[in-house]
C-alpha cells in the first residue's frame, strides 16, 4: 500500500498536467479555428475586390474610349469651324 499512494499521487499529478495541457491546446485550437474563419472571410472579400477592380478597369477603358471619340469629334468640329471661318 505504501508504494501505491506515491504512484497514485504521481498519476493524479500527471492527469492534472495532461488536463491543463489539453485545455491549453483546446484554446489554441479554438483560436486557430477563429483565425481560419477570418482568413476565409478575407479571401472572399479579396475575390469581391478583384471583381470590383476588374469592373472599374472596364469602365475606365470605356470612358477613355468615349473621351477619345469625343475629342476626335471636337477636333473635327473645330476644323470645320476653321474652314467655314477661313472661307468667309
Amino acid at each position: 500500500m505504501q508504494k501505491i499512494q506515491p504512484a497514485l499521487e504521481r498519476l493524479l499529478n500527471a492527469v492534472d498536467k495532461l488536463s491543463a495541457e489539453h485545455a491549453r491546446l483546446s484554446e489554441t485550437g479554438e483560436n486557430m479555428v477563429g483565425k481560419l474563419a477570418e482568413l476565409d472571410a478575407l479571401h472572399i472579400e479579396c475575390a469581391h475586390l478583384r471583381t470590383e477592380i476588374s469592373t472599374l478597369k472596364k469602365q475606365n477603358q470605356n470612358l477613355e474610349s468615349t473621351q477619345k471619340r469625343a475629342a476626335s469629334q471636337v477636333e473635327k468640329a473645330m476644323r470645320q469651324i476653321d474652314d467655314v471661318l477661313g472661307e468667309v
